[in-house]
């Protein structure tokens, strides 16, 4: 599935960093911040609607340069996901390699880019479809908004799932990720699971990380809300499922 808002990717982001916060928040307490924020998500997600998927409004030549290293990287999709792993544990930005179809100039531009955080802007718009069954809401979606098949929102039993994983509830969305979007308000949910004994063995990761984000912006834009699903999935070192789709809720 082609990943979405890929600048983000450019950061070295890989998830590693997402441990347990969130299933020790939802056990330990806030049941009345649950209670709001599953209102919240059945005010915006209760009914169909449209999801604007949207992109980094970036110059012209950043783009350009951001469409070579795409290019780069999907024609050398299992190379890329080898060099990556490499550096996952780090944390660290990935250091430049010529097969990455940029100049190392241009590279650094993209690595710029990508700790910014430039206004998002509605780049497609696909309709998704929601079914409410006892209180349950299932979603199907057209295009790349399939991905909302695998979302499932459980408001008798309080819980959001994403393709058969119960997804912890992690609170309100941390003060500089809403002000990377531009938010207002927002509620995050986490899970990783890691298989270590598969890790330690093989020396290679496998690993499943989602994290989904609701909020509200800041400047009016997406009259129904932001709404971000990352969903990463890694078998032996091998990129299985890499997507990060934001974007907004429009009624």
């Amino acid at each position: 599935m082609k990943k979405i808002y890929l600048f983000v990717a450019l950061a070295g982001v890989v998830g590693s960093g997402y441990c347990q916060d969130g299933m020790v928040e939802s056990k330990v307490g806030n049941i009345a911040g649950l209670v709001r924020a599953l209102r919240f998500v059945d005010s915006v997600l209760g009914r169909t609607f449209t999801y604007g998927i949207a992109g980094p409004d970036i110059p012209k030549d950043e783009k350009d340069i951001l469409t070579r290293f795409d290019s780069a990287i999907a024609a050398n999709r299992q190379w890329f996901e080898e060099y990556r792993s490499k550096f996952a544990a780090t944390g660290q930005p990935l250091p430049y390699n010529e097969r990455f179809g940029v100049s190392a100039e241009e590279y650094q531009r993209l690595q710029q880019l990508g700790k910014q955080s430039p206004r998002l802007v509605v780049i497609a718009r696909k309709n998704v479809t929601v079914a409410r069954e006892r209180n349950v809401l299932h979603f199907r979606g057209e295009d790349e908004a399939r991905i909302f098949g695998y979302l499932e929102v459980d408001l008798q039993q309080q819980r959001i799932v994403f393709a058969g994983d119960t997804l912890p509830f992690a609170g309100a969305m941390k003060a500089d990720q809403m002000a990377a979007f531009r938010l207002t308000r927002g509620y995050s949910w986490r899970f990783q699971k890691v298989d270590v004994n598969s890790t330690i063995q093989n020396y290679k990761v496998t690993a499943r990380v989602v994290e989904i984000d609701m909020g509200v912006l800041s400047d009016g834009g997406g009259s129904g809300g932001f709404l971000r699903i990352k969903y990463q999935d890694m078998k032996e070192g091998v990129s299985q499922a890499d997507l990060d789709m934001t974007g907004f809720i429009l009624q």
